[in-house]
């Protein structure tokens, strides 16, 4: 029988399944950006990119760093009020913690 010689580092991490995601996306990625430069994606990837970047760097009548502290204000009054409306669960045995049927 052949088996493929895996180095012990790779083996190690890809039982992780949070590791073996990332390891993954980031192969996936390897493989999409000479995709994108051959199929000609690469150059509208890249002026998505700087609109982008020019729409965060323009001047408002608003400051920057205010705007920023409320959105992170934002983001974590939703995560608030997400977990707090969340249904509870209920579980046929409550010693067990079974989820019902």
């Amino acid at each position: 029988m052949i088996r493929a010689i895996r180095p012990p580092v790779i083996t190690k991490n890809w039982l992780d399944p949070a590791r073996k995601k990332l390891i993954t996306a980031a192969i996936i990625a390897v493989l999409a950006a000479p995709a994108l430069y051959l199929i000609g994606l690469w150059a509208l990837f890249a002026e998505w990119l700087g609109m982008g970047w020019r729409f965060l760097a323009d001047s408002t009548l608003v400051p920057n760093w205010l705007l920023a502290l409320l959105t992170i204000c934002a983001i974590i009054v939703a995560g608030i009020l997400g977990t707090a409306l969340r249904p509870t669960r209920e579980s046929t045995d409550p010693e067990k913690n079974e989820p019902p049927d």
